[in-house]
C-alpha cells in the first residue's frame, strides 16, 4: 500500500497548513469570544476553494470529477490544527452539495447550487433522536414538525440535507425564523436552532428514500469529523509542548518531566492512529470499499475518544494556566466535545444492531 500523497495532494496538504498557522489560529480566539467568524474568512477561504468544492463545474461550482474523501481527509486534519470551530463553516457545504449532486433532482440541485454559488451554507442535520415527525403530504413529499438543532450553521444557512429514517430531504430554509446559540464549543460556528411547523418539503426535494445514501452521507461527515478532531488532538499537543518548553519549575523545564514526556507521547500517539484511521476511512470511501461505512463510524469514534483525552491533558500540562482563556487549550477542551456529539451514537447504534442479531 502507498502511503505518499500525490504532488497535487501535497500542495493542498501545505497551502491549509500554511492557512490554518497563519489565519485560523489567528482569528480563534477572538472568534470564539464573539461567538461569530471573521469578516474575512469567507473571501480568503473561498479563494482557497472551500464552499464550492463539491459543487459540480457545470452547476458554476470546482468538482471536475470524482470528489476525493482522502484529500479533504487530508485538509480536514490541517483545519483541526487551526480552529475547530471555522473549520467546521468551511466544510458545511460538502455533505449537502455531494447528495443533492448524487441523488437530487433537477429542481434540488437548482436550488441549492445556486445557493452556494452565490455565497451560501448549508447544513447537514441528522434526526438520530427521532425529535421530528414527519407527515405525509399526498403528493410524494412531505411535511416536518418538530426541532432543528442545534446545528453549526444554521444560523445563515439557505438549506439543510436531513437525514431522518432512511429518507434524505432538502429543506429550503427561507422564511424560517432561526434562534442563534453560542454553546461552549465552536463558537464561531453560527449554530442556530429552528422549529418546523408543517413544513413542506415538495417531492423534487425528497434527495433519496434509500437507506444506504443516508448511511453513506453520514459517513462521509464522521471521516471528516475524525479527521478534524485528530487535527485539534494534534494542535493541543503542539501548544503543550511549546509551553512546557518555556514554562520552568526546580530549575528545568517542565517538559523535561517524565510524566508529562509520557502525558504527551500518548495523546501524539492516539493523535496519528486517529489520524490514520480517518485517512483509511477516507480511501475505503473513494473506492467503495465494503468496509466504507463501518470504517467511518470507528474512526469517528476513535477520533472522540482521542480529542477528549488529548485536550484535557493538555490543560493538565499547562496546569492553572490551561483554565485561562488567555491560553488556547482552554478553547480546545471545549471544542472537543461536538466531535462524539454530533450525527448520533455510533456505539450506541452498533449495541443495538448486534443486539437485533442475537
Amino acid at each position: 500500500m502507498d502511503f505518499a500523497l500525490d504532488d497535487d495532494q501535497q500542495m493542498i496538504v501545505d497551502t491549509i497548513r500554511r492557512f490554518a498557522d497563519r489565519d485560523l489560529r489567528g482569528w480563534a480566539a477572538d472568534a470564539d469570544r464573539a461567538g461569530a467568524p471573521p469578516d474575512r474568512l469567507a473571501h480568503v477561504a473561498g479563494e482557497l476553494g472551500f464552499f464550492t468544492d463539491a459543487v459540480p463545474a457545470d452547476a458554476g461550482g470546482q468538482l471536475e470529477a470524482a470528489y476525493s474523501h482522502a484529500t479533504r481527509a487530508l485538509r480536514g486534519f490541517e483545519l483541526g490544527r487551526g480552529c475547530p470551530g471555522l473549520a467546521a463553516l468551511l466544510e458545511t457545504n460538502v455533505e449537502p452539495a455531494l447528495a443533492v449532486g448524487r441523488w437530487g433532482s433537477p429542481a434540488a440541485k437548482a436550488s441549492l447550487f445556486a445557493s452556494l454559488t452565490a455565497g451560501g451554507l448549508a447544513a447537514l442535520a441528522h434526526d438520530s433522536r427521532g425529535t421530528l415527525s414527519v407527515d405525509a403530504d399526498g403528493a410524494g413529499g412531505a411535511r416536518l414538525t418538530g426541532p432543528l438543532g442545534p446545528l453549526p450553521a444554521l444560523a445563515i444557512a439557505s438549506h439543510v440535507l436531513l437525514a431522518k429514517d432512511g429518507v434524505l430531504y432538502l429543506l429550503d430554509l427561507a422564511g424560517v425564523a432561526r434562534i442563534a446559540v453560542a454553546p461552549s464549543s465552536w463558537r464561531a460556528a453560527r449554530w442556530a436552532t429552528a422549529e418546523l411547523t408543517a413544513h413542506a418539503v415538495a417531492a423534487d426535494h425528497v434527495v433519496s428514500r434509500d437507506p444506504a445514501a443516508v448511511a453513506e452521507v453520514l459517513a462521509w461527515a464522521r471521516a471528516s469529523l475524525a479527521a478534524r478532531a485528530a487535527g485539534v488532538a494534534t494542535a493541543a499537543m503542539e501548544h503543550a509542548e511549546r509551553y512546557a518548553a518555556e514554562r520552568v519549575q526546580f530549575g528545568q523545564p517542565i517538559g523535561r518531566f517524565e510524566s508529562l514526556i509520557r502525558l504527551r507521547d500518548d495523546a501524539l500517539t492516539g493523535a496519528a492512529a486517529a489520524r490514520l484511521m480517518a485517512l483509511h476511512a477516507a480511501w475505503a470511501l473513494d473506492t467503495h470499499h465494503p468496509s466504507a461505512h463501518d470504517a467511518a463510524s470507528r474512526a469517528r469514534v476513535l477520533a472522540g475518544d482521542v480529542v477528549t483525552r488529548a485536550t484535557i491533558d493538555a490543560v493538565q500540562i499547562f496546569g492553572g494556566y490551561g483554565f485561562v482563556n488567555d491560553y488556547p487549550v482552554e478553547k480546545l477542551m471545549r471544542d472537543a466535545r461536538p466531535f462524539e456529539a454530533l450525527h448520533g451514537d455510533e456505539r450506541l447504534g452498533r449495541v443495538l444492531a448486534q443486539k437485533a442479531v442475537i
